[in-house]
Parts: C-alpha cells; sequence; structure tokens
C-alpha cells in the first residue's frame, strides 16, 4: 500500500486519545492505598443498557437492509444511509481491494467533485483514507477523537479534512475470513469520545458491511459470467433477405434482478422462408440461460430442418419434458414467406404476437398449446394468414409488458396503442419503432425482467 510509508507510528486500539496522560508515570507505592472503582449507579446501569439496546437495533435493521441488496453500490447507499442515521457521520466512504490486493473501488458519501477531494481520495494513485496502508498493515481500526492526531501522523490531509468539515475519524478494517477486503472511513464534524462500547459497536458494523459486500461482489461476478454466456448465445446478426427487413432489440432485467432466460432468433429455412422465434424459460440465472441455449439450438435445428411451427412448439415440449428438471418456457414460432407474406405461427403460453398495419395494431391471438414442457406428449397446433402489404409484426417476450401491480390486459393494450402510432417522421424505418417502444413501454433499467423484442417487416 502506498500510505505505509507515511504512517509514522502503528495504531492499535491502545494508542493514546486526547486527554490520556503521556510521558513517565510515577509508579505506585507497595504500601500506598489502592483505589476501588466507584460501582455505577443505577441511572447509569440504565442508560449503558439503553445504548445498548438502541445499537443491537441499529445492527439489527442495517443488517436486514443489507440482506435485501445485490450490487456493491447498493451495499455502499444502504452503509452510507445507516452510518449516516445511526453513528450520525458527517462523511463516509469505502476503499475495496481487487483480487491482487490494491485498491480497486473508491465510493464515498456525500459524493464531493471539489479537486481538493477526488485528486486525494479519489483519483490517486492509493485513494481513500491516508490511515488505509496503517489499518491494513496492523489489522487494528484507528480512532482518532480528533483531527489532531490524524494530521500529525498525516498532514498533507489537511486540505482534505477542511474541504469536508471533519474532525473525529475511524479508520476500520472490512475483514472476510481473516482476510481485509478493503476499509471503512468515517468522519463526524466535532470531536468524538469513543468509549469501548462505541467502539465495539463500530467494529460490528464493519463487519456487517464486510460480509453484504463480499456476498454482492459475488453476485456481480456470477451475474457478469451469465450475462457474458447469454449474448454469445444470443444471435450477433440477424439474415438479410430481400422484400424483408429484421430488427431485433435484447435488454437485461434492472441491476438487482438475476438474468433471466429469454431469447430470440431468426433462421433462414431450405425453402427460402424464415423461422422466427421468442421464448422465454422460467427462472433466473445460470440455470435458465442453459436451458434456454438449449431450446434456442433445438429450435434452430429444427427449423434448419424445414419442420412446421407446429412441429418446432411440440418438439421443444418434449425436450424440456425428457430433461425432468421441471423447467418450463413459453415460446412462439412464426415462419414467414419474403415473396408471398404468408405467415404461419404456432403461440405455446407466450404473448400473443402483434400486427400493424397502415391503418390499425391488433394482437393474433390464437393460443395453440399450454407452456412448454407442461402436458406429456401434447401436439400444438398452429394457424396460417397473409400478411397485408408494408405490415410489420411484433413478436417480444413478457418482460417488455408484465409490470407488477398492472393488469397484463392494460399493458398490451398500452404496447398496442405505442405501435399503432407508427414510425416517426424523422426516422421511419422499423430500428426506430422498436427503440421507440422500448422506451415507451418498456420503461427504465428498473424493470423486473428482461426482454425481447423482434419485428419483421415485408415490402
Amino acid at each position: 500500500m502506498g500510505n505505509l510509508g507515511r504512517a509514522k507510528r502503528p495504531a492499535t486500539e491502545d494508542r493514546p486519545v486526547l486527554g490520556d496522560p503521556v510521558g513517565d508515570v510515577a509508579a505506585p507505592r507497595r504500601d500506598a492505598p489502592v483505589a476501588r472503582a466507584r460501582p455505577p449507579t443505577a441511572d447509569e446501569l440504565i442508560s449503558s443498557l439503553s445504548q445498548a439496546l438502541v445499537r443491537s437495533r441499529r445492527l439489527l435493521a442495517a443488517t436486514s437492509a443489507l440482506g435485501t441488496v445485490l450490487t456493491v453500490d447498493d451495499v455502499a447507499d444502504v452503509a452510507f444511509r445507516t452510518a449516516a442515521a445511526d453513528a450520525a457521520v458527517t462523511f463516509a466512504g469505502f476503499v475495496l481491494f481487487g483480487e491482487d490486493d490494491s485498491p480497486d473501488r473508491v465510493l464515498a458519501w456525500p459524493r464531493l467533485t471539489t479537486p481538493v477531494f477526488t485528486d486525494v481520495w479519489v483519483r490517486a494513485r492509493n485513494p481513500g483514507p491516508a490511515a488505509t496502508g496503517e489499518v491494513v498493515r496492523t489489522g487494528q481500526p484507528r480512532f482518532d477523537p480528533t483531527r489532531v492526531g490524524y494530521l500529525n501522523d498525516y498532514p498533507d490531509r489537511r486540505a482534505v479534512f477542511a474541504a469536508i468539515g471533519i474532525d473525529a475519524s475511524a479508520t476500520l478494517p472490512l475483514t472476510v475470513s481473516g482476510r481485509i477486503i478493503g476499509v471503512l472511513s468515517l468522519a463526524w464534524s466535532g470531536p468524538r469520545s469513543f468509549n469501548e462500547e462505541e467502539r465495539a459497536y463500530l467494529r460490528t458494523l464493519a463487519g456487517v458491511y464486510a460480509q453484504a459486500i463480499e456476498r454482492a461482489r459475488l453476485h456481480e461476478r456470477q451475474r457478469s459470467v451469465v450475462e457474458t454466456l447469454q449474448r454469445a448465445i444470443l444471435p450477433r446478426t440477424l439474415p438479410e433477405l430481400p422484400g424483408m427487413e429484421l430488427v431485433a432489440r435484447y435488454l437485461p432485467a434492472g441491476r438487482d434482478v438475476e438474468v433471466g432466460g429469454d431469447w430470440y432468433d431468426a433462421v433462414v429455412r431450405p425453402d427460402g422462408s424464415v423461422t422466427l422465434v421468442v421464448g422465454d424459460v422460467g427462472g433466473h440465472g445460470l440455470p435458465a440461460v442453459s436451458a434456454m441455449a438449449e431450446l434456442r439450438h433445438a429450435a434452430r435445428a429444427y427449423a434448419i430442418e424445414g419442420r412446421a411451427p407446429a412441429a418446432i412448439t411440440t418438439r421443444l415440449s418434449a425436450h424440456l419434458l425428457a430433461a425432468q428438471d421441471d423447467t418450463l418456457a413459453t415460446a412462439i414460432v412464426a415462419t414467414v414467406e419474403p415473396n408471398t407474406g404468408r405467415l404461419t405461427w404456432s403461440c405455446a403460453g407466450h404473448p400473443p404476437p402483434l400486427l400493424l398495419t397502415s391503418t390499425d395494431a391488433r394482437y393474433l391471438d390464437d393460443v395453440h398449446g399450454p407452456m412448454l414442457g407442461v402436458v406429456p406428449g401434447y401436439d400444438y397446433g398452429q394457424r396460417t394468414m397473409t400478411l397485408p402489404p408494408a405490415s410489420s409484426l411484433l413478436l417480444y417476450s413478457d418482460g417488455l409488458v408484465e409490470r407488477r401491480g398492472t393488469s397484463l390486459t392494460d399493458r398490451l393494450a398500452t404496447l398496442a396503442a405505442a405501435a399503432a402510432q407508427g414510425p416517426n417522421a424523422d426516422a421511419p424505418g422499423l430500428d426506430a419503432l422498436c427503440d421507440r417502444l422500448l422506451a415507451d413501454v418498456a420503461g427504465p433499467s428498473t424493470r423486473e425482467d428482461d426482454l425481447c423484442l423482434l419485428a419483421v417487416r415485408g415490402s
């Protein structure tokens, strides 16, 4: 750590605090009377027990709040909020270490942007509190009742202390399974006594934060792997066919939700027609993505063999049942002939396709069978129609329309109304229409499920 050489003396919990006697102190005479500690009064005992109860409740509340978040940023938000409310801090910050034990992430509250802070606390080679190296080296927290002792050891931080307006500070290691994963910095605008009860409380609070951070970092790593796998499975490009335009969109769920099993595909068949598939595997995480990969590749193989949409949904359902792992999915499989506009589709418990013409928007709400993997030996049906000239067909997963607390009927009406407006005059293409639908219907990144949108337009 870059701050190791700057610490003038190691800090332990036995370091002198303001008001402690320093220097030589004469030893008491052997025959001198031994002073007996005054027993606490009833009021003092009641006050001490009351403070202990308050701290226990605060720890329980912090632990409960941290148990509901999944990302490091959210852990920091909860930690800083509880520290401000419960410990009355005026500044709090994390410095987190990477796999090589060097600082790789700095989080602070409030989010100051003044150069005197960012240049020293955020952008520096060794960011965060100057005492980071000292705390890591000793493995012990450092408590400074006033700024005097801290600035004696680290005089280069005077401008930072002045900019933040702090006096007392505590710098604590974030330890998980004996390994320091970061450092917590807390600061107050005035002096602080740091009695033993408060020190114990802050040490425990740092331990709660450390466990939550490590759990969140594991979740972020797992989510990153699953997202990478999912994007590797989804098609990178769509077929280019004369007289037909194809556009696809995929959006992951909000950051607090695991990756789901939505997929889309477009496959050119031997006769020149194209098979379009949008599906949604139940659940989230690696199991859902693995099942999605199997279904996507199976559907692609059946389409290349020239099988009809009903045959594809029937075989996909049998595939899930054969796995015997209770995985369920929905899917819409459609085949379009570019030359004739002939559409054949099979809907397996999936949201209905939306047909857009020059005059209206309507759903093709035929349901040709239940969810995939539900009924053994089920033969799915299909329907055929001719698409009107210059019409568009939208296939999508339920993440586009489903919202907690809102009826699906209302959400489908919202999608139809938005799509019926057609493309903007300044951006008439299918790409622009899909982008507008995602913005107007899908909404912000806090959505609860991932989504796919696959659109096709004929000439």
